[in-house]
Formats: structure tokens, sequence, C-alpha cells
């Protein structure tokens, strides 16, 4: 019997010290790993503001200097990445080698029935892109980001309207109508037009939670017969989620 309850002790003993482990194991568990310096798990955790929206407005010009209007929208991938969409209107992106077509069909014009014609052109655009975006994240939202200069590159689409007028003998004339002075205007200076782009941009952007963007955008357009490049200097306001 002596020897029964010596045994039946140590049983009771080792059983006690394995339910102490197993009730350990869970709570060692719950002790977060420690974090070095630059791991993309911790970064990973930190509140940065995890997308933007914003508004944008300013000047674009490729022969002559117009207006521009945009939106964008952007989300940010990991550190320092962003994925952002670009919507927007530029009020005239005709370059000189088109404004110089029109003029020669005013001067046939005028040469052949003489009386007195000019001609003038403007090609209003619409465009939507997407693209990426290399900014710092600068602080956790909230705190002051301070300033972030960035970068992108972004491609997408152009739809280009050519709007040709003429004057011939102190009347307006459409650019379809001038083909009753034996004009006829080709795709390149008639209609409108969906056309591949892409663009690229640097900027800064100052603030935290509602920020100010001051940007350059050039963006090439492969519009009918040559491509057109326009530059756009962009100022505008957003918001940081």
């Amino acid at each position: 019997m002596l020897r029964m309850s010596v045994m039946t002790q140590k049983l009771i003993k080792m059983t006690l010290v394995m339910v102490l482990l197993l009730a350990a194991i869970p709570a060692a568990a719950q002790v977060p790993a420690p974090v070095l310096p630059g791991d993309d798990d911790e970064n990973d955790r930190r509140p940065y503001s995890q997308f933007h929206f914003g508004l944008l407005s300013g000047t674009q010009r490729v022969d002559t200097t117009g207006i521009t209007g945009a939106g964008e929208f952007g989300v940010r991938l990991r550190r320092g990445l962003h994925f952002v969409v670009e919507g927007g209107w530029m009020s005239d992106i005709t370059t000189s080698s088109r404004r110089a077509e029109v003029n020669g069909f005013a001067q046939f014009v005028q040469g052949a029935y003489g009386v007195p014609t000019t001609g003038a052109i403007e090609s209003p655009t619409l465009f939507g892109m997407a693209g990426f975006r290399v900014i710092p994240d600068g602080k956790p939202a909230g705190e002051s980001a301070g300033v972030r200069p960035y970068v992108s590159l972004s491609a997408g689409l152009a739809r280009v309207e050519y709007l040709p007028t003429f004057t011939v003998d102190g009347q307006a004339v459409s650019g379809p109508g001038i083909v009753v002075y034996g004009v006829e205007l080709g795709r390149d200076l008639l209609g409108t037009t969906n056309r591949f782009a892409y663009s690229g941009a640097a900027g800064v952007v100052f603030g935290d939670t509602w920020y100010l963007d001051l940007g350059v955008r050039m963006t090439r357009i492969h519009t009918t017969d040559h491509p057109t490049t326009v530059t756009r200097l962009a100022i505008g306001m957003g918001r940081r989620f």
C-alpha cells in the first residue's frame, strides 16, 4: 500500500506540472513578438491613411495656354506606394501644325473665292488614367505629415474633340460646312477620337488630413497624324482617410 501511495503521489505531481505547462502555452502565445525597426508587419499595424481623394485645377499648354481640371482617388498599397486613378478635362490641346493646316485651308478659300477668310480650331479633351505614385508615408494619420514630394506614372485614354471653325466673308462656317467651298477636312481636324495616353508627374504635398498638392504633369496623347504633348501645372486640395 505504501508503494502505491508513493506512485500515486508522483502521478499527481506529474499531472499538476503538465496542467501548469498547458495553461502557460496560450498565455505565452498572446505576448506579441518583438518588432524590429523597419519591419513590414509593424508598418502595416500603424494607422496610416489608406486612401485619399483630391480635386485639381490649373493651366495646360500645347501651342496655346488653356485651363484644366481633374479629380483623383488613391489607395495606399504598401509603404510609399499608392495606386492612383485620375480623370479630368483640358480646354484645348491643338498643336501648331493643326492650326497651320486650318489656316492653310482658309487661305485656299480666300484665294479661290476672293473673299476674306480666317480659320480657327480648338480641341477640348477628356481623359482618364490610372497608375502608381511613389510618396513617403510621413507620420501616421492624425499627426503632421509635413512636406512629402512624389513622382508618378500613369496610362489611360483621352477623348479628343476637334472643333474647327471658319469665317468666310464675315459669315461663320462650321468645319463640316466648309465643304461647300471645296475643302474637306480629314479626321485629324474634325470629329471625336479616343486615343491612348500616358503621363508622368512630380509634385509636393503639404499637410496631413487636409492637404495641398502642387505639381507638374506631362501628358502624351497619341492623337491622329502626330502625337500631342500637354504640360499641366496643377494646384489641388484633398483629404486623406
